[in-house]
Formats: structure tokens, C-alpha cells, sequence
């Protein structure tokens, strides 16, 4: 899946205010988030849809950083973290092909195979055609059968293996006929012994049912699931890096039980809702195309401010109150 960026993303006004460094952390987490899209869409447990303290912490960012990016109206908060917001003239959100889409476009690639082979052929001399035809005749004389259905489906492999999920002009192959695709979801313990850097256990023994029964109990609060998933990422993380030797990486069971939360990120509290001031980025949005119809002139020092300052304290005085109605009707 592509992050895309809108060619007009360089002369946008939340752009032109932000530091380059955390325009560039904005790029970084966009690109974290959309590829934890891709691998969610493969597997759900994969990417929990947003992105935590520890995912920003690795990208270099700071959460005075990602509060500007949240005040110009470029972030958000999802379930516990932060997503991007595509916002238009800067981002566009990524398209993915349906699995109908997938299979459109595959029959129309390889009609267009069959045509240019077609084509080349027709451009060859007919010295070339008959050396090839009596070539066909002593091969095809030599083989028990045609082409099974198998051997098919592996030639479109390799002509289409190298293209992603994301929306190309040539799709990903589908599984042949008879033999529908899996789309059985795994369980939160499939995919965290799958994360583990370690050995779960053989299936069926003590340590195997232990560690299930222990991914059980957390799961069952979605806020501490998701605290699992971010730590089982970061240990693993760890691991490849040489911070934690292979050698001392625990069974799972032993890990979930002793280790686990000292490798999770803190519990994420609510941050403290945006107030609304005369110069702030969501006053600018409503007010900048009407700056031209208020007078500057004045001093607030000396107690007699302008009537464009008014106007805009205004203006988010009643932001301010929509946003405390909002929160009484919830």
C-alpha cells in the first residue's frame, strides 16, 4: 500500500507552519501507518489500526511533536493511539483492490499477454515460424499430457509475483477454481506466538496451554491486548538488534507471566482537549478568508484590541462551546 502525497502539499498553510522536523515525523508515521494497513488487511492481528508511544518513539518523534501535528489537524486520536488524517491538498488515503477487482484485472492481463505474444509471433519470418513448428512437433511428440490446471496457475505466479496488493494495473494471482481462499481470522494466541521471537512450545503441552491461558485472560481487556502487542513488537524488536541475547529469550509462557509489561508501553491517559484561542490553526481555517472585513487597528496591551481580534476570539469562544456541548450529550 502507497502513502500518498498531494503534489500541492508543499503550499498548504498547516504545512507552511510546522517545523521541518516534524513535517518529516508526519511522513515517517504515515508510512507506519500505511503499512501496518497492508499487513492488517492480510491478517487483522497484525496492526491494531493505529500507532502507539513506542511507534514514535522509534520514529524519532517527541509528544510535543505529534501535538502540533494533532493541532494542525493532521493527526488523530484512535482507540488508545494516533492515526493520520488525509487531509485534502496534502494526503490522499491509499486505495486497495477488492478481491472482484483482483480478479477483473487479472483476466484483462493476461488477455493482454495472450495478445502480445500473438502479436510478436505474427512479426516473426516464416523461416522462424517453421523452425519453431517442427521444434513444437518434436516437443509436444515427446510429452505424456497437456498442462494441468497446477502448472498454469504457477506461470501466472511468476509473472505477477513481484507485484503488491497495492492498486497496480496487474493483481496479485488468485487461487485456482475448487479451492477457495482462506479467510479464516487466527486468535490473539496464533498471533502473538507467531510475533514471538522464542520457542511457544509443542501444542498440547504444559507450556503451550499456559501461555494460552495467559494470552486469554489479557485479551480480555482490548486496551491491555493491544499493550501485549506493542511489547511482544518491541521484544522482538530488541531481539534482532542484539539487545537481548537469543540464548536468554524465554518460552512464551515464562515470558507472559514474568517479563511482559516491563516491555509494554505505558497506559495511555487522555490528553487534555484542545482549547480554542483567537490564533489557533482551527480559528485561521474559518476566519483567514475573511480577514480583509475587519479592522487591525488597536492595542490590546492598552486595553483597546482590534476588531479582527474580536472577531476571531469570538470565533473560538463558540468552538470552545460547541466542543463542551459535544462532551455533555456523550
Amino acid at each position: 500500500m502507497w502513502f500518498i502525497v498531494d503534489d500541492q502539499m508543499a503550499d498548504d498553510r498547516r504545512i507552511r507552519r510546522l517545523p521541518l522536523a516534524t513535517v518529516g515525523l508526519w511522513v515517517k508515521l504515515c508510512v507506519i501507518h500505511s503499512k501496518g494497513v497492508s499487513m492488517q488487511a492480510k491478517d487483522p492481528a497484525a496492526y491494531p489500526g493505529h500507532f502507539d508511544k513506542l511507534d514514535l518513539k522509534d520514529a524519532g518523534g517527541t509528544m510535543k511533536q505529534l501535538q502540533q501535528l494533532i493541532d494542525s489537524g493532521l493527526m488523530e486520536e484512535h482507540d488508545g493511539g494516533w492515526r493520520p488524517v488525509y487531509a485534502e491538498g496534502i494526503c490522499k488515503e491509499p486505495r486497495t483492490l477488492t478481491e472482484e477487482q483482483r480478479e477483473a484485472r487479472r483476466k484483462a492481463g493476461s488477455k493482454g499477454g495472450r495478445r502480445k505474444a500473438a502479436n510478436q509471433k505474427a512479426k516473426q519470418p516464416s523461416s522462424n515460424l517453421l523452425a519453431n513448428s517442427q521444434a513444437n512437433g518434436e516437443q509436444n511428440s515427446s510429452e505424456t499430457g497437456s498442462e494441468t490446471s497446477s502448472n498454469l496457475l504457477e506461470d501466472s505466479q511468476a509473472k505477477t509475483w513481484h507485484k503488491t496488493d497495492t492498486y497496480t494495473d496487474i493483481p496479485s494471482p488468485t487461487p485456482p477454481a475448487g479451492k477457495p481462499k482462506q479467510t479464516a481470522t487466527p486468535d490473539a494466541y496464533a498471533a502473538i506466538a507467531e510475533a514471538y521471537p522464542g520457542s511457544a512450545g509443542a501444542k498440547g503441552r504444559k507450556t503451550d496451554l499456559e501461555a494460552r491461558g495467559l494470552v486469554s485472560a489479557i485479551a480480555e481487556n482490548p486496551a491491555q491486548l493491544a499493550r501485549l502487542q506493542s511489547a511482544v513488537r518491541r521484544y522482538r524488536r530488541a531481539v534482532n538488534d542484539g539487545q537481548v541475547p537469543r540464548r536468554q529469550i524465554p518460552r512464551l509462557n515464562t515470558w507472559l507471566r514474568d517479563q511482559w509489561e516491563t516491555w509494554a508501553p505505558e497506559p495511555i491517559t487522555p490528553t487534555r482537549p484542545h482549547k480554542h484561542t483567537w490564533n489557533c490553526e482551527h480559528v485561521h481555517q474559518l476566519m483567514d478568508s475573511h480577514e480583509d472585513e475587519y479592522d487591525h487597528t488597536g492595542s490590546l496591551r492598552e486595553g483597546k484590541p482590534s476588531k479582527w481580534y474580536l472577531a476571531c476570539q469570538a470565533c473560538a469562544d463558540e468552538l470552545n462551546n460547541q466542543q463542551e456541548t459535544s462532551k455533555e450529550k456523550q
